[in-house]
């Protein structure tokens, strides 16, 4: 959806409901095509727009002078950013985002949300798809230790779209050019938890984490 201009961003506003699902650092050889005409090259934003009168849900993407103008008209405050390539702190994540202290989070239930961020950068996922609805519901529950259904789930997405690979696998393809910090993928929690889920004849399920 073209959102060129504050007008144009204005007008989307006042005919759909604009809701911002991920805020994303870019890797080293990745680029974005902005919904407003330009080329990204460092952080952008996706938001997803639910048409007033019709219900028809559109996707825009735009780096953060769009996304923070987006952000003011609706008057609601920035996803954190996910940036894989340093270490979270106790401080703003970055300008303009809402302060996120690491300590909230249970520890699977973070690990599993970078797994999942992982495989929305890994198959630039889109907001239609179910990764986004696990993100969210982890979010949602992101000081509980989160349920083997909900990890499954998501070693079920790599079984299925992982071309056989785990998920670290995957993780390591991003590491030439790019200066990935340990703790974002790791992902160990997940391993240990998924050597004790079974399927319905009781046989262990194979971690792809």
């Amino acid at each position: 959806m073209n959102c060129r201009n504050t007008e144009t961003r204005r007008r989307i506003v006042e005919e759909y409901d604009v809701k911002p699902v991920a805020h994303i650092k870019l890797l080293a050889g990745q680029i974005k095509h902005s919904d407003a005409e330009a080329v990204i090259r460092d952080e952008y934003y996706i938001f997803t727009a639910k048409n007033k009168g019709n219900g028809k849900t559109e996707i825009i993407q735009c780096g953060m002078w769009t996304a923070r103008d987006f952000l003011k008209i609706l008057g609601i405050k920035g996803l954190p950013l996910f940036n894989p390539l340093y270490e979270e702190n106790n401080k703003t994540i970055s300008k303009g985002t809402e302060n996120k202290n690491i300590n909230s989070w249970n520890p699977t239930a973070k690990q599993l949300y970078n797994a999942i961020m992982w495989l929305i950068i890994a198959w630039d996922a889109k907001p239609n798809t179910p990764l986004f609805e696990f993100r969210d519901d982890i979010v949602k529950y992101k000081r509980y230790n989160p349920f083997d259904w909900k990890i499954k789930r998501v070693n079920t997405a790599i079984t299925n779209g992982g071309n056989g690979k785990t998920l670290t696998e995957i993780v390591d393809k991003f590491r030439e050019g790019n200066n990935i910090k340990d703790s974002s993928c790791d992902f160990s929690l997940l391993n240990e938890r998924m050597a004790n889920i079974t399927d319905g004849n009781g046989k262990v399920i194979k971690s792809f984490f």
